[in-house]
């Protein structure tokens, strides 16, 4: 996986953790770590100090499911560890809680 790109509108709501693990937990089936440098991936023109901002926001969402920073902004997730699933598993269901909160203040 290259890069990851949610749309403005669906970010913010817990999504990206949830998609990018599941993602990477199904690429890495046969792998014993997977390393990754936050950025952003919109394709714009970003100053210095954007560039970090964005650096640091995605830091804390890869922190969220498994990943360790290691150096120069890269971040680890080592696959055989529990702790990656575990947390996972932890942000799959605060997203389910979401969802079940949204169709309960939108049911007719």
């Amino acid at each position: 996986m290259d890069r990851v790109i949610l749309e403005p509108a669906w970010r913010g709501l817990g999504l990206a953790p949830v998609l990018a693990g599941s993602a990477i937990r199904r690429l890495s089936q046969d792998c014993v770590a997977v390393a990754c440098e936050p950025g952003s991936a919109d394709g714009g023109e970003l100053t210095e100090e954007q560039h970090r901002e964005a650096a640091a926001k995605l830091s804390r969402v890869w922190v969220r499911i498994g990943f360790e920073p290691f150096q120069d902004g890269v971040h680890i997730l080592d696959c055989h560890l529990q702790r990656p699933q575990d947390l996972l598993a932890e942000r799959q269901e605060e997203f389910n809680a979401l969802c079940r909160a949204w169709r309960e203040h939108h049911r007719p």
